[in-house]
């Protein structure tokens, strides 16, 4: 009975739940600049120290002089936003299919 009845119309709520959480967490700056370590380069290992496109706009918007530099921070957010933006589009469509 929970299989047929319950699962099925609580699946696409879940599953945007979790999609809204990874928007949420897609913004979150401060906490992941901290815990991530702020690395400018990509490793191999998850456990060695990188940097995410909000911690890299945090820690570098303040000391960008050259113009090239802050358009390119710039240009990080506007692929924030898309990605964010994508992202809770897709929850908003699977909670409409789900209601």
């Amino acid at each position: 009975m929970i299989t047929k009845v319950l699962i099925p119309k609580v699946k696409n709520a879940a599953v945007s739940a979790g999609i809204l959480g990874l928007g949420r967490a897609l913004g979150e700056t401060m906490a992941v600049a901290f815990v991530i370590g702020g690395a400018n380069r990509i490793e191999t290992s998850f456990f060695m120290p990188a940097s995410s496109i909000s911690s890299t706009i945090a820690q570098q918007f303040n000391e960008a002089t050259d113009p090239i530099h802050i358009a390119s921070l710039i240009g990080l957010g506007v692929v924030l936003f898309v990605i964010t933006f994508l992202v809770m589009g897709t929850a908003r469509r699977l909670l409409r299919k789900s209601k």
